[in-house]
């Protein structure tokens, strides 16, 4: 009990951090914060941070209901506004968004790749692991904003290989503070936070979930911010924007060099994370 622990504040105390002010009383949990008023959102939040992982699901299980709430308090009117914004200002985001490539990557394309290089480190991944590069919004995009969510999951383990930051609890949390960090700078904050909120979603929930169950883990984790926060901030654009499949070719050092990805842990640094992180 909070009495035990000598949590229990005074009434003075209470009072002086509450101001002196009682919320409007009413028959249903209300508030300013879209967010907080939707029952699925809140419900999820609370699961994700305070949850334990197990063995019995994957970690990325309750990923499909996350889209689905953020689904339902997403201003779609502000979404495509800010989007079409960015269009007008960024001539180079214009001419990516024209462009709209997609791949259609399969181990064949990469199979004779040399070793070091990205496509032989993609064609491990595939073959190694039995995972699709592209294995989320596979239809045909039929705006651009599905576009570019269809390109964010296309590159996404790519990311992981050229950043050097990888796919452990940790590496994963990295590399979403990396892409927050290109996005704020390029886009700016406002159109930024449409893109950047799910991963501010994980990356919240994750370490609240650490600190509670898997102690252990919060200082790698947040090395991990740290790491990817500086990563992140050398970038001239969105890691999505780049189209990885013209440097196969290259080795990862050299990739690392041309974009400044030299903050990366030593592999396999973050390794011991992935058991760490759960039970």
């Amino acid at each position: 009990m909070a009495e035990d622990l000598g949590l229990k504040l005074a009434d003075k105390e209470a009072q002086y951090l509450k101001g002196g002010r009682e919320p409007v009383a009413g028959s249903i949990l209300i508030s300013t914060s879209k967010y907080l008023n939707n029952p699925l959102f809140r419900d999820l939040f609370a699961q994700m941070g305070l949850k334990r992982d197990g063995h019995d699901l994957p970690g990325a299980y309750l990923v499909p209901e996350i889209n689905r709430a953020f689904g339902e308090v997403t201003d779609t009117q502000a979404l495509f506004g800010g989007l079409a914004d960015a269009r007008r200002r960024l001539p180079d985001f214009a001419a990516w968004l024209e462009e709209r490539f997609v791949s259609d990557l399969k181990p064949e394309h990469v199979k004779d790749c040399a070793p070091g290089t990205l496509g032989e480190r993609v064609y491990r991944f595939m073959v190694e692991s039995g995972m699709d590069i592209d294995f989320m919004f596979l239809g045909e995009p039929r705006n651009d904003y599905e576009y570019l969510n269809k390109r964010r999951i296309q590159v996404h383990d790519i990311e992981h290989m050229v950043t050097g930051l990888d796919p452990s609890p940790v590496g994963e949390m990295a590399l979403i503070v990396a892409n927050t960090v290109a996005n704020i700078n390029y886009f700016g904050a406002e159109f930024a936070a449409e893109l950047n909120r799910h991963g501010a979603f994980l990356v919240t929930t994750g370490l609240m979930r650490a600190s509670c169950h898997y102690p252990a883990v919060v200082p790698a984790y947040l090395e991990g911010i740290v790491r990817g926060q500086a990563l992140g901030s050398k970038q001239k654009r969105p890691l999505f924007m780049m189209k990885w499949e013209d440097y196969f070719d290259w080795t990862i050092e050299d990739i690392r060099e041309e974009f400044n990805f030299h903050d990366g842990p030593p592999e396999g640094h973050w390794t011991w994370t992935f058991e760490a992180s759960k039970g």
